[in-house]
């Protein structure tokens, strides 16, 4: 083969594998609208019903107000807030973050529990949570939260229950001087942090009044504090012990929730009260529930008719073969 009809070959090649990738490209980028377009055209929310509070979306089981929503665990309220916009709640009092459908969770905000000491008053001054999902359909996640400890002189304790048995959890924090901090993750100095049981739909929070109650502890920080929250991404400042920064503030919580409390195999036998009625969805076990969730190849709320509408689904590779 001669050099210049070698060279018209490789040119050939070159000009149709260009097409290809524009092609490809183009491909890609209707692929892409139309899966947004199906994604904006899927109604999250019983039809009437707002889908929205101040830009969190509220998908159905859930439900601003009883009557859009499944039962009352799933009510949202969207309130109007001091600043003149609105937050939406679950329980009343819990600002909502967001809501999975497809994971069966939610991130709420939860109050941080604190232990602070009065040096004019000589008295420790205690904020203390309690929080109780028992009897609910929801539960908190053990694999997203952690029960953390903050401090230079704390030792704080929660207990855990699933509504029958009850576990205590301890940590203590501390730390000789602020010297020895330093910014980064939850290492045991000036913050520690422990795992929560399984299953767990209660927990109250207390301190060690044996702890951070004198004067000795001042210079360091007359505040500790106690959280169960989200851990990742959690960063610890050493002003979290310099300053009362986190007195009165409110730390992402993840919560499961789930349908009922059968087993799907016995759910779908009554088919009255089954909530996975779009087609195209499948059932999974959840807890002691069950969720919905829709088939591969499609999005969208399960929960909701016609809910789950289909993808375009097809492999790339033999085009890819036959053009290049």
């Amino acid at each position: 083969m001669d050099k210049s009809h070698k060279t018209k070959r490789i040119s050939s090649q070159a000009v149709r594998t260009a097409y290809t990738v524009v092609a490809l490209s183009q491909l890609l980028l209707v692929l892409a609208s139309e899966s947004a377009d199906i994604t904006d055209r899927l109604g999250i929310a019983l039809p009437g019903c707002p889908d929205s509070c101040h830009g969190v979306p509220i998908p159905y089981p859930f439900g601003i107000g009883r009557s859009c929503c499944l039962s009352e665990d799933f009510e949202v309220s969207c309130n109007a807030t001091t600043n003149d916009t609105y937050t939406p709640y679950l329980f009343g009092t819990a600002a909502i973050l967001n809501i999975s459908i497809l994971l069966g969770q939610a991130r709420i905000n939860y109050p941080v529990s604190s232990q602070c000491y009065n040096s004019t008053t000589k008295q420790v001054e205690y904020n203390r949570n309690y929080a109780m999902l028992y009897g609910s359909s929801f539960s908190f996640n053990d694999n997203k939260n952690k029960f953390m400890v903050i401090g230079c002189d704390t030792l704080a304790f929660a207990n855990f229950s699933d509504g029958q048995d009850y576990n205590w959890v301890g940590c203590a924090s501390r730390c000789s001087s602020l010297e020895a901090l330093t910014n980064g993750s939850c290492s045991g100095l000036g913050c520690c942090q422990t795992v929560i049981p399984k299953g767990t739909t209660v927990i109250g929070i207390d301190f060690d009044p044996r702890y951070n109650n004198s004067d000795d502890v001042q210079s360091f920080g007359r505040c500790g504090y106690a959280m169960l929250m989200e851990d990742d991404g959690f960063m610890f400042y050493t002003t979290y012990i310099t300053t009362d920064d986190l007195k009165g503030q409110k730390m992402p919580l993840v919560i499961d929730w789930a349908i009922g409390n059968t087993t799907c195999d016995v759910a779908q036998n009554n088919r009255s009260s089954y909530v996975c009625i779009s087609n195209n969805s499948v059932c999974l076990n959840s807890g002691p529930g069950y969720l919905c969730n829709c088939s591969d190849g499609y999005q969208g709320n399960p929960y909701l008719e016609d809910g789950c509408q289909g993808l375009i689904n097809f492999s790339l590779t033999p085009f890819l073969n036959s053009n290049l």
